[in-house]
């Protein structure tokens, strides 16, 4: 176990590293940000002290070593737009959005394996076909699209709902079901499918005829021996809901940090979109992580080997 963490971790940063640095390099393809800062009648005199405030006058790789240093000792740079530290800015937000994705995440997981479950077990029936249509649906509409037909339906039309806003319950309501859809349909149909191929084994029908009730063979035993692929999909879909939650957040005027990496990227911000690249990219990482351990809790025979 210990090794296996070594190497995991060793692995996630050096991917987390990969992603900074190429993040890095196409940021100062993108652009220069002082473009937009100044006037286009500036003089070329305030243009270079502007660079020069900035950091942007050293050759390419001088600014990536500054960088980096500048990453280890935990100072992530100044937003060019906002003139404050990153740190402060995504502090500022972070609450916001984790508690979008919490809540968007913990749904699509307790609906879509409940749902997956009972569509095995129903197979073929009306149930079975309704479920795996509208997951169907919901995997392949986008995200924004979904969040502008609720806006038109919910918002526009019945007035029901608010566009907009943070805050209460109700701004909620449709930010959260246009992040979970997707997730929820992946892993609703991952379920169904593996646990058809589960409850085909021979060893259930020995637990039946041994006298357990059905709800316990199916949630107790195939369950968990059909959860390692689903918990797979769980972890990729994490990085599902970081790309929707850029969206969502932008489409519902969402003060989050996804709305943040927007701007940024509209504005050149690079200490911004450099910063929140590398949070998302650890967040991944650590996600499948923790999924890798995971199958240890859920099949001895993969522990045995950790």
């Amino acid at each position: 176990m210990k090794k296996f963490l070594i190497v995991r971790l060793a692995k996630a940063a050096v991917t987390v590293w990969f992603i900074v640095s190429l993040v890095f390099i196409l940021t100062r393809l993108s652009g220069d940000p002082t473009d937009w800062m100044l006037p286009d009648d500036a003089s070329l005199e305030a243009r270079m002290e502007l660079r020069e405030s900035l950091g942007l006058d050293k050759p390419v790789l001088e600014q990536y070593g500054i960088y980096i240093s500048d990453v280890f000792h935990g100072d992530m740079g100044k937003s060019y737009y906002y003139l404050r530290p990153v740190g402060e800015l995504f502090g500022e937000r972070a609450e916001a959005t984790v508690k979008l994705a919490v809540t968007a995440f913990s749904l699509a997981i307790l609906l879509g394996v409940p749902l997956g479950v009972l569509a095995s077990v129903y197979r073929n029936t009306v149930f079975d076909r309704l479920t795996m249509g509208v997951t169907i649906a919901g995997y392949t509409i986008p995200n924004f699209v979904l969040g502008i037909l609720m806006i038109f339906l919910f918002s526009l039309k019945l007035r029901v709902l608010p566009s907009g806003g943070f805050g209460e319950a109700k701004n909620y309501v449709m930010p959260v079901l246009a992040m979970m859809v997707g997730p929820m349909a992946n892993i609703a149909r991952l379920t169904r499918s593996s646990m058809l191929d589960v409850l085909k084994q021979d060893y259930l029908d020995c637990a039946r005829a041994k006298g357990v009730v059905e709800w316990l063979v199916v949630f107790k035993h195939a369950l968990r021996n059909a959860l390692i692929p689903v918990v797979t999909i769980i972890g990729l879909q994490m990085g599902t809901l970081i790309g929707g939650m850029v969206v969502v957040e932008t489409v519902f005027a969402w003060p989050g940090i996804g709305s943040l990496l927007i701007s940024a990227a509209k504005n050149r911000d690079f200490p911004v979109v450099q910063y929140g690249i590398m949070i998302c990219a650890i967040i991944v990482c650590v996600t499948n992580m923790l999924v890798d351990l995971s199958y240890a809790l859920l099949d001895p025979r993969i522990r045995d080997n950790f």
